[in-house]
């Protein structure tokens, strides 16, 4: 089988980035007996899996989403004889000479307009329903982002698998005290401390565009109402973040430490910590989350959207409108040594069900699936057209059997 992915998400400079090629290269691992055309939109990218033998990587330039997603990718996918088309963000070429099937993350568009463009939402309101019902399969991040994609596109979307984000491998590794004192001297950080990692710049709208999804504001408040009774200060962790604080009114910045981290540093970050907080209002994903529990650091969460789905009881859940409520879990996590042993255990535990080996066997799993459909049914069309005499040829819609949800992660 030959798959055709589409790498724009790679473009993406947060977790969908992440996710794409996490996803691409243990595909590419996992089974050499089908071959895979990469095609690109930007050339930063291109080549950055040339070592794969069973990879052709093609670079396709466009000052234009539409026309690259919609006429050059499908093209593409035609001329390169490609028996599938996967992108694993939500969006997928309508016309195709063969299936596609596409990534499926939470519908923002729907439940937090008012972080996005009015243009930018009417969009996505009419194309996202044609892109699910084009789909031979979609792939959800989680439980929940199937379902609110099911409320508010109001379909079915039975054509699913779960297939999850994972960290990357360095998450799993932890490290010796010697060695995170140390690190915490040379980046400047105190000895102990809270940490919460957010962004406050809103990818959805326009550029400099503030956002308040993360509730970084919970967070300070909470710390705020504990921190003359522990000898931690707060590390944020975010672009712009303090500066984010100031422009919503907050003046008070006793005991809090801004910094900003490359992603290979994180593990690090996490595991220096006492404690991660994460008061989302919304969240498909919570790839922070996943991040925290592979570095066994415990983590005070949202009590609403995918958090307790995705801790499964391996973090401390909160009410993200109640600061005191957060202020009383994160007192809880930081003081209560039994607590803590527990949660550790529990968060390294549960983080071992999130990998990319997983994820993209679940995922060619339905792809190979989808494949089979398309040829059955097509068979069939053979055999009716010979049974019967019919001398013209009947379109197959390049959609394969409707699968059963897969990978749900309370089967993880």
């Amino acid at each position: 089988m030959k798959i055709a992915v589409m790498m724009r998400a790679m473009d993406h400079p947060g977790s969908l980035g992440l996710f794409t090629e996490g996803l691409v290269r243990s595909l590419l691992r996992l089974n050499t007996d089908h071959s895979y055309v990469l095609v690109y939109k930007e050339r930063k990218h291109f080549g950055r899996f040339s070592q794969f033998k069973n990879v052709k990587e093609v670079l396709i330039r466009s000052s234009y989403k539409v026309i690259w997603d919609q006429i050059l990718v499908p093209l593409t996918a035609w001329r390169e004889r490609a028996d599938m088309i996967l992108n694993p963000k939500f969006s997928v070429p309508l016309v195709t000479h063969c299936p596609v099937a596409m990534g499926l993350q939470e519908p923002a568009w729907w439940a937090i307009p008012e972080y996005h463009t009015k243009m930018n939402v009417l969009y996505m309101r009419a194309m996202l329903p044609l892109y699910c019902r084009k789909a031979s399969h979609v792939f959800p991040w989680s439980k929940f982002v199937l379902e609110e994609n099911r409320k508010y596109l109001r379909l079915p979307l039975d054509n699913a698998t779960l297939t999850p984000f994972a960290p990357a491998s360095g998450f799993t590794q932890l490290r010796d005290a010697r060695s995170l004192s140390e690190f915490r001297r040379r980046k400047g950080l105190p000895e102990k401390f809270i940490l919460t990692v957010t962004r406050v710049l809103n990818m959805g709208n326009k550029s400099g565009a503030f956002t308040g999804t993360k509730n970084l504001e919970t967070t300070v408040r909470a710390f705020c109402r504990i921190r003359e009774q522990i000898p931690h200060q707060l590390v944020v962790v975010g672009r712009r973040a303090k500066e984010y604080l100031e422009h919503v009114g907050w003046k008070d910045f006793d005991g809090i430490q801004f910094a900003v981290f490359s992603y290979a540093e994180m593990p690090e970050v996490y595991q220096s910590s006492d404690l991660c907080v994460l008061p989302s209002f919304y969240e498909g994903c919570p790839t922070t989350l996943i991040e925290a529990m592979a570095s066994g650091c415990i983590t005070v969460a949202s009590n609403i959207n995918a958090f307790a789905e995705v801790s499964a009881g391996a973090a401390l859940l909160a009410d993200p409108h109640d600061p005191t409520d957060f202020a009383g879990k994160m007192l809880q996590g930081i003081t209560d040594a039994r607590l803590r042993n527990e949660l550790r255990k529990k968060s390294l535990r549960r983080a071992e069900v999130f990998n990319w080996e997983r994820t993209a066997r679940l995922t060619i799993q339905a792809l190979e699936n989808v494949v089979k459909g398309k040829e059955n049914k097509a068979a069939k069309t053979s055999r009716h057209q010979g049974t019967h005499g019919c001398g013209r040829s009947l379109a197959v819609d390049g959609n394969g059997p409707r699968a059963q949800l897969q990978g749900s992660p309370e089967g993880l």
